[in-house]
């Protein structure tokens, strides 16, 4: 009697008291979820994933890079000027100079919007649609470039 219970191999739990089997099949059976035990599953689900994070990736990018669109009222900033210059009568020569002043502070003011807010400017006449309009800020910048220029 004594002599076969030495030779089964003792599966007791010592901590539980529950008998348990170290056959391998077991252990894999315990180690691998019923929902991932296939891998057409397993594989259509990191599909999924990847493409969730491709969509997003492309997504923020392009929100994050999209320069925004904004306009600008050329035409009426050029008249405005127009006709402050011509309250001054002054001589040819110094009006040719203060144009060519004024069309440097423009461009200068509207290269430097533009970089300082990545931003693309177009001429307000040519856009139909509602856009941010940038012409106080930029006409404000002018006079400041003129001021600082004329003395």
């Amino acid at each position: 009697m004594g002599e076969s219970r030495m030779s089964e191999p003792d599966n007791t739990d010592n901590a539980t008291g529950k008998v348990t089997s170290d056959t391998p099949d077991t252990v894999k059976e315990s180690l691998r979820p019923g929902y991932l035990a296939s891998p057409l599953l397993r594989h259509g689900l990191l599909s999924v994933m990847l493409a969730v994070i491709v969509v997003g990736t492309a997504w923020l990018t392009a929100r994050t890079v999209a320069p925004e669109v904004v306009v600008f009222d050329m035409k009426g900033t050029m008249d405005l000027f127009i006709q402050q210059a011509l309250v001054q009568k002054l001589p040819e020569n110094q009006s040719k100079r203060l144009m060519m002043r004024f069309n440097r502070a423009m461009t200068d003011s509207l290269q430097a919007w533009q970089a300082n807010h990545h931003a693309v400017i177009l001429v307000a006449a040519a856009v139909v649609s509602s856009q941010p309009d940038i012409t106080l800020d930029i006409r404000n910048d002018i006079a400041q470039r003129m001021q600082a220029g004329g003395q």
